[in-house]
């Protein structure tokens, strides 16, 4: 570290192990979140003579000064005081929420509960749920089996003739025994599959559930809605939304699917697009914190035990710039 942070306090020590290759890095962002709080005259001199030291102080510094400007950063501090358990009646402005709670680990923590935290009311709903990077095999009463995907709640209903199962969060991948006397049904966020004897799988969103069928037959239903029923064939794909069922289209379940074998991929998608796909698999937040990032069109093929990785991958893919804090919480620039 460089020889103006000697005099660190306690709390600057705290806010140390930002993982960085760059020691640059990590004393910009020591620099940064240290003079969010406000810091005396003599710190000040010390920052500004760290930063003039050389272009790349000023570089690094600068890009902490983009992220922390970026809209959709801004916006989850901000929200910071809604979820404070003692808020301050003149503790507005975010960047004093920020660093008005206890550490910047906490502060940090509670940024991803207001920007990520999940639907409990869901979870107490369900019969069986999954955690972050976590999958369950479940053997259904019927006999059929179900293999959840990472963050999945369901509920069941095999009450008398009932066959019924309710994604509520998540995705599952469904086995079904042939039982022509009790159609099975699976039940999404906007639409209904109805089946005889088949393997599919379902994934819910907040605008639309998709559906992929790898073998057998299967009938698409949209919820509370008058359009008549379609049917998949094996290999095609499709969604369901409040606008109604979408056209179908032929896809290759091993790839679409590859999260049953613990394996991630990613087909020409936006990196928006792929950083939602791997926060499923990761216990905290990533941030894209530069809107010119975000339509990036990436590919690749991930392991989902090792999303570090993906992600260091994606950063290097798209010229990136990455940071990590402590808690797991990280920045693309």
């Amino acid at each position: 570290m460089s020889s103006f942070q000697d005099n660190n306090t306690k709390d600057d020590q705290e806010a140390r192990g930002f993982r960085h290759s760059d020691p640059i890095a990590d004393e910009a962002l020591n620099w940064f979140l240290k003079l969010q709080e406000d810091a005396s005259d003599e710190q000040r001199r010390q920052f500004s003579a760290w930063f003039n030291t050389s272009e790349r102080h000023q570089q690094e510094f600068t890009k902490l000064e983009e992220i922390w400007g970026a809209p959709a950063f801004t916006k989850a501090v901000g929200e910071l005081k809604t979820v404070s358990a003692h808020p301050s009646t003149n503790e507005t402005h975010p960047r004093k929420t920020f660093r008005k709670l206890t550490g910047v680990a906490a502060a940090l923590a509670l940024m991803v509960g207001v920007t990520q935290v999940p639907d409990w009311w869901i979870y107490l709903q369900a019969d069986y749920t999954t955690q972050s990077a976590q999958m369950r095999q479940i053997s259904l009463p019927d006999g059929s089996s179900m293999l959840m995907n990472s963050e999945t709640a369901v509920a069941l209903d095999f009450e008398g003739p009932q066959r019924r199962v309710h994604v509520l969060r998540g995705e599952a991948y469904f086995d079904v025994l042939h039982d022509a006397q009790r159609p099975f049904q699976v039940t999404g966020g906007f639409g209904e599959v109805t089946v005889l004897g088949t393997a599919f799988s379902v994934l819910t969103s907040k605008t639309k559930d998709r559906v992929v069928l790898e073998r057998g037959r299967v009938e698409l239903t949209q919820l509370n809605a008058a359009e008549a029923a379609r049917e998949l064939k094996p290999g095609e794909l499709s969604r369901i939304s409040s606008n109604g069922i979408e056209e179908s289209k032929e896809i290759n379940p091993a790839e679409v699917l590859a999260w049953r074998k613990g394996r991630l991929v990613l087909e020409d998608v936006p990196l928006s697009k792929a950083i939602e796909e791997i926060e499923r698999y990761y216990s905290s937040s990533i941030f894209i914190t530069s809107s010119a990032l975000h339509d990036t069109r990436i590919s690749g093929y991930f392991k989902t035990d090792n999303m570090v990785e993906a992600i260091e991958t994606l950063a290097l893919a798209t010229g990136a710039d990455l940071y990590r804090l402590p808690i797991g919480i990280y920045f693309m620039n």
